[in-house]
């Protein structure tokens, strides 16, 4: 499922290129989210993996049809408060990307940290989001160290090819946050002069 937020004009500044979903948000998947997320339900787990994995290869797909060497290098995800990895015993986002990681043979690696713990995003309107985002991500403090290792263990054939991000969470709305999490990584590729393309891939469209 393509994003239409990804063709919006104007607006914010977008630093990933597109965001690709598995599924529409309805009521039957949000009650296998909310199994999963808030009632610790681990056999909804792998479910929701085998699905964001077919929606990688869907995206994997649709890029090569335009560059055959389209891949991504590196998998990461959205990262949560402390309180809420207190409240829930696990990053949602953490368990998906790490499952995709595995299913597409693409390292995983944590490069953002959460500044900030944030109300739940499901209570905000839009223009509250985009604003709730604003500094509340920032970078692993090893992550120019990281983003180094990644550009040494690639093909030769990829020198010169943009660095490509995957960044993983579980339910995609407005954008907001996964347009933080882009810009952490986009900010340490402009210090380090490495071209940067970041997309995101998520359970559910909202």
């Amino acid at each position: 499922m393509g994003c239409p937020d990804c063709t919006r004009a104007g607006g914010h500044e977008r630093f990933f290129i597109c965001n690709r979903s598995a599924v529409a948000y309805n009521p039957v998947m949000r009650e296998w989210l909310g199994q999963y997320k808030y009632r610790g339900n681990e056999r909804y787990s792998e479910l929701l993996i085998m699905m964001l994995g077919q929606a990688y290869v869907g995206m994997k797909n649709e890029h090569r049809r335009a560059d055959s060497q389209w891949t991504i290098d590196v998998i990461t995800c959205v990262p949560v408060s402390t309180i809420r990895l207190q409240e829930r015993g696990f990053n949602q986002a953490e368990v998906l990307g790490l499952g995709v990681a595995g299913l597409s043979q693409i390292p995983f690696r944590r490069l953002i940290i959460r500044e900030r713990h944030t109300d739940k995003q499901s209570l905000k309107n839009r223009s509250d989001r985009i604003r709730d985002m604003m500094n509340t991500f920032e970078a692993d403090p090893d992550i120019i160290n990281s983003i180094r290792n990644i550009i040494e263990s690639r093909h030769r054939s990829r020198v010169n090819s943009p660095l490509r991000f995957l960044v993983i969470d579980d339910i995609y709305t407005t954008g907001s946050t996964i347009n933080s999490c882009a810009r952490v990584l986009w900010v340490a590729g402009e210090v380090i002069g490495q071209p940067m393309e970041i997309y995101s891939l998520t359970w559910a469209r909202s």
